[in-house]
Order: structure tokens, then sequence, then C-alpha cells
């Protein structure tokens, strides 16, 4: 047995030092080489970024990265380092890394999920209604029958990729699976860039564009804004893509892992405020009969004069901080201008608090019900009302005196605000749903007030048996919650933070009128609003608790500019019959269904060429949102939208693919018959004033 000398260990020693000497020579080469292949491959991104999404090109054609530190690994591909960890982003092999990863989301892919339901308790004629019942009912026919969807088809209608990183992945899955909706997010825009010098994007935008498909970049995503991003994303190119998206996380990091949070929490948002065909119709209905009526419309720039810039506004809405808050609305109702949201003008006027303007949105007849049924027919002639132009005829004709101005992206705000003359003299109204705390929000915001002051806009509640007004038609003479009215406002049930800290309950409705409350302020940087509700926290209000609510007397009397605005900032606009028939588009209409039926009206032999059917579909539609038939686009949208989520989910949750378009035929046969109904019903548009009997006078 031989023994080692001093001169073997040197000897170990050297040639240790001569494999690091060749490693780091290798390294080294290697880092020359990517160097000198980036330069190449960054040109060529950057002309494909130029021709199919010219932003992206432009604003990183220059670019200087801040953070970036990249090196070649042991087989050649690109590695990052992450400084949030002190570490690099992959392993020795990043390019086999992110292949494992991606067979690994095929083999197991996680997906986005509406949750439906069959309406069974809500009786109305909604032809809407109806047919999204029976589409719906073909999917549990079978649901708990078939076998559910195993990995990844070839083709997915949407997909939303949390992390770029060096993009590795993104070549791969696009290689695989084809979008016609693909969503992608990174916060790190250095990382961004160093994809462009090693990914080959080229291919990627080919692959997703020339298969007509859409690809989006939120580069420099943030978890404060990406819900407004993806919200403003989808409203162009179609909600319903929110349905059955496949979910990828790249890469784990605390930035992304908020934005994924705040993705999960706020989906909900996705499948608010859709709207229907119904919807629609009424909406041209109560437009037409209102403007028939002569109600006064808002005008056009009108504004408070500077004299009263300063008087206040109170919003008061029905939240349950509205109890603590009656006794400091009526110490100052001498001063500020008080405005009523919905069902809070009940225990408003029980504390001997009469409301200057009282407000409503929903458009239905339960509205102008309710006001009957609740409110003293005495108490409503010496109140003034505010409204929007798709509210219900009869409502405005309870009040002292009434006005409307018209609400955004509605069929018979379209109609009669853009296209039928005169239109333009008269201003819409900015967010202004789907709360009524919104629409006198919006109101004040419009009309000029600079200080305003919310109770009871709670959008939630901290105790859930106390989610409105004790002293409203929710609870009973002792204070008692209405059962089945509790369980209707619980339904959907989140948590979200508070205004003066901890976190409340909130519902999906709920948090998106604190969501839109937030986007309206933004437009108004210059108004001071301070909520003083122990609720939601509504971004760009300041919580203000309610004792530290102090007025200075008023130079004028409110009741001077409560005068100025129903006599010189509304109008009556003139009406022609005829005119206002003639824009309808009545066989228009019928057509338009017709050329929408017949992209569906086929037998398909494939999930991919039945997705790629509905993707054409709805462009279609959407290429009516830019011609003078804009209002016949915002009749459909909102129908197209639930219609294709339904079948999308029909399209991506079973595993036999013949199985599955067996099933989806079916629901395609019913959304045909609700077209064909559909234009049967748009004859008589002008007659469809709302006249149903709601269920939710039962319950209250």
């Amino acid at each position: 047995m031989s023994q080692s000398t001093p001169l073997d260990a040197l000897q170990q020693q050297l040639n240790a030092l001569e494999q690091q000497l060749q490693q780091v020579a290798q390294q080294h080469q290697q880092n020359i080489e990517l160097n000198e292949s980036s330069i190449a491959r960054k040109a060529a991104n950057l002309a494909a970024f130029a021709r199919y999404l010219p932003g992206i090109a432009k604003e990183f054609a220059e670019y200087k990265p801040v953070n970036l530190k990249m090196i070649a690994s042991p087989g050649g591909a690109a590695n990052l380092f992450d400084a949030s960890t002190d570490s690099w982003l992959y392993n020795e092999d990043p390019r086999a890394q992110c292949l494992a990863q991606v067979e690994k989301h095929i083999r197991e892919p996680l997906y986005t999920k509406i949750a439906f339901s069959l309406d069974e308790v809500v009786q109305n004629t909604f032809i809407h209604t109806h047919y999204m019942n029976k589409m719906y009912a073909e999917y549990t026919k079978v649901a708990d029958e078939l076998t559910p969807l195993k990995g990844s088809p070839e083709h997915l209608g949407a997909g939303v990729i949390f992390g770029i990183g060096h993009g590795y992945h993104i070549e791969e899955l696009t290689s695989r699976v084809s979008f016609d909706h693909l969503y992608i997010c990174e916060p790190n825009i250095d990382w961004f860039y160093a994809s462009l010098l090693v990914t080959d994007w080229v291919a990627i935008l080919e692959r997703v564009f020339n298969a007509g498909g859409y690809l989006v970049l939120n580069i420099g995503a943030s978890y404060e804004n990406f819900t407004t991003d993806y919200l403003n994303e989808l409203r162009d190119k179609g909600s319903f893509y929110a349905a059955n998206a496949l979910i990828y996380q790249h890469y784990p990091s605390e930035a992304l892992g908020k934005i994924i949070e705040r993705f999960q929490h706020d989906f909900h948002m996705l499948t608010v405020g859709w709207g229907f065909f119904d919807d629609g119709v009424i909406s041209i209905a109560h437009d037409y009969h209102n403007l028939k009526n002569q109600v006064p419309l808002l005008k056009k720039n009108a504004t408070i004069p500077r004299d009263f810039a300063n008087t206040p506004v109170f919003i008061c809405a029905n939240g349950p901080s509205l109890d603590y808050s009656l006794e400091t609305i009526k110490e100052f109702q001498d001063t500020a201008v008080i405005f009523a949201c919905g069902s809070a003008i009940v225990p408003l006027l029980q504390h001997g608090i009469v409301p200057d303007f009282h407000f409503e949105i929903e458009r239905t007849k339960f509205t102008t019900d309710w006001l009957v049924r609740f409110v003293a027919k005495e108490d409503l002639a010496r109140i003034s009302f505010l409204s929007a132009n798709i509210m219900h005829p009869g409502a405005f004709e309870l009040f002292a005196w009434a006005g409307m101005a018209y609400k955004q992206t509605e069929p018979g705000t379209v109609l009669s605000h853009l296209f039928v003359p005169g239109g333009f003299d008269f201003t819409e109204l900015k967010f202004c749903n789907p709360l009524v705390g919104n629409t006198a929000l919006s109101y004040s915001c419009t009309l000029g007030f600079r200080d305003i002051y919310m109770f009871g806009t709670d959008n939630g509640y901290r105790r859930r048996d106390h989610h409105h007004s004790k002293h409203s038609v929710y609870y009973d003479a002792d204070g008692n919650e209405k059962a089945a009215m509790g369980e209707l406002v619980r339904a959907g049930e989140i948590k979200v933070d508070g205004n003066f800290g901890g976190e409340i309950y909130s519902t999906a409705f709920f948090n998106t009128g604190r969501f839109y409350l937030e986007c309206l302020l933004k437009l108004y940087p210059k108004t001071q609003a301070y909520n003083t509700a122990d609720g939601a926290k509504i971004g760009g209000a300041s919580p203000l608790p309610i004792e530290d609510v102090l007025l200075a007397p008023n130079r004028r009397p409110k009741s001077e500019l409560v005068s100025y605005i129903k006599n010189d900032m509304f109008a009556v606009r003139e009406f022609d019959h005829d005119v206002y028939e003639a824009w309808l588009a009545i066989d228009d209409f019928s057509t338009l269904c017709d050329e929408i039926i017949a992209y569906i009206d086929r037998d398909f032999t494939s999930r991919k060429e039945l997705s790629i059917a509905l993707r054409e579909q709805a462009r279609f539609l959407f290429a009516h949102s830019h011609t003078k038939f804009r209002h016949l686009y915002f009749l459909l949208e909102g129908s197209i939208t639930y219609a294709h989520s339904v079948i999308r989910l029909c399209l991506y949750s079973f595993d036999d693919e013949q199985e599955t378009l067996a099933v989806t035929k079916r629901t395609l046969a019913v959304f045909i018959e609700y077209l064909q109904a559909a234009k049967i019903k748009y004859r008589g548009v002008l007659n469809e004033v709302d006249d149903q009997e709601c269920y939710l006078m039962d319950l209250l």
C-alpha cells in the first residue's frame, strides 16, 4: 500500500487549481458568447416588438438596466441574480429547469374558475335569465358524469403568466399550447430587459399573433394597480377570458406573491357589472320615456359657482356607520348639502334630517315600488331627486323636483347621448355604479364640490349581523335583522382593509363599489374627500373620526346653491320621437344577431376550432363598438360575456374531447335560441319599461 507524499498533495492542489482555471476560462468564454449573441437577439426581438407591440419596442430601445446581474450557466443558458434572495434565480441548467416546469404545468394545470348557479329563486321575465339557466343546465347535467379534464389541451382560450425571468418557459409553453389571449406580467423591469437578450421573442410573438391571438405584457406590474390593469385589458378584449384561464407562476418572489394575492382577492370584480340584453333594452326604454317626460338633464360643463366651491356636501349611505353619524349629520344639516343614498333616506327622515337630494341607481320598477312602500308621500314631495337616464320613469314622478344625467356605457346613453342629435349638450357621469354611494359621489365630483364628507359608506361591515343602518328597512322595529335579507347581503363574503385599521367583512358587490369610488377620486385630485365610516378603506378618501367633523358657517345660505343646481345646471332636452326611433336601428340589430349566430351555427371537430370561433364572434361584435351602431354592441356585450363564460366552462372542464363537443353543442343551440328571442324583443324596445314585481319586496 503506497502512501501519499507532500509532492502528491501538491500535485492534487495543482490539478484542482488547473480545473478551476479551466472552469473560469470556460465561464469567461461562455459569457463572451452570451454577450455577443445577446446583441443580435435583442435587435431581432425589438424589431419583432416594433411590428406587433410597438409600445414595448419604443420603451426598451434605449433602456438601461438599473440592477441587472446576468451570467452564462455551465450549459450556456443565461442565469439571473435575485438580489431579494441573494441567490441565482435558476439552477446550473436554466433552460432544462424551465422545460421541466412547463411540463409540470401542462400535466397538472391550474385554471381560474367562475362560479355559476341556476337562478331558480329569482322569478322574472328576462330572457337572459331563462336562457342562461338553460345553458348552465346543460353543463350541470353531465358535470358529475364525465371525467374531468386532465392536463392542458393544445389550445386554450386564455392564460395568465406571473413572471418572465429569462422567458425560456414562455418559449416552450407557446410552442406546445396556443392561446387566444395571453396576459404576462413581470414586476422586475430589468428582468424583462434581460429576456430581450436571451429569449426568442420573435418566435413567441409570431406564434401568438399569426394564430390570431392577443399577447399583453404588463412590465413593472405592481400589486396596487394590477386589478385595474387587468380589468381594463379584459374590458377591451372580453371578460369571458377570465373563465378557465391557465394560471402559471414562474418563480417565487415577494413582489409576485403580492400580485397573485391581489389577483385572487379581487378576481370577483371581473364578474361584476357585465350587464345583459334585457338590462340594455330597459336602458333604452327608460331613457326614451324620461326624455319624453321632460326630465331635466345635467348640462355639459356645468359647475357650481366659485362662491359655493367650498360648501361641503354630505354623502349619506346606509352602511352600519350611519347609525353613529346621524347626530353629526343633523348638527350640520343647515351647513352641508345633504345627499341621501338609496335606503339611507329612511333613517335620515326618522331622525329629522330632510335630504336636499335623494339618489337611486337601480333601474327596475323595484326602486319606484320601495320608495312608495317605505317613504311617506309627503316626505318625497319635499325632496329633490337625482339619478341616471336609465332610472325607472315612475321614480322621477314621486319627488318635488327631479333631474338626471347620462350613465356611461349604457345602450340608452350611447344612443341618446352620442347619436341622437343634441346629446352632446349634456354630460355623462363617471363610475356612478354599482352602489348608490357611487352615484352620489359621481354627482358630487361632476357638479364641482371640493369638500366631500362620506357617512355610512362602509362598503362592508365589522359585525356580520350589522351590515346596514339598524334604522333602515333591513331591520325590524326592534333592530333585529330580517334574516332572509341578511343572507342575501352577505353572499360572497370576503375581508378587506378597514378605514380605521384592521380588517372588515365585505362582499363582491360592496368591494366593487369601493374599487370604483377609488377610480373616481383619482379623476378629481383637487377634491378633498373624508371618510367617516368604520368600514372599508377607500383610497383617495382621508379617514376622519366622526367626532372630528367640524364645519365653519357658509358665507351664503346653502339653499341658494341647491336652487342654482336645480335651475341653472339642468335643462330639458328637446325631444323628437321620430328621430329617436330612427336611431334604434331595429332591422340592423336583427342582421347583427344573424351574423353572430353564423359563427357558431355549425359542427366543430375540436376544442381549438370552437374556441377560435368564439374569439372571432366576439371580435365581430366588438367591431361594432366603433360604429354608429355602438348601442347595439352594448346591448349584446354582457350577454356574449355570460354565454361565452358558460360555453368555455363546458369546453375546458371534461377530458374526452368528443364528449365535450357534444355538451358544448347543446349550449350553443340554447345560445342561438337566446339571440333569436333577442331579435323579437328588440322590435318592441320602446315599450319595455320595466313592470315586474320584485321578490325583494317580500323579503323587506
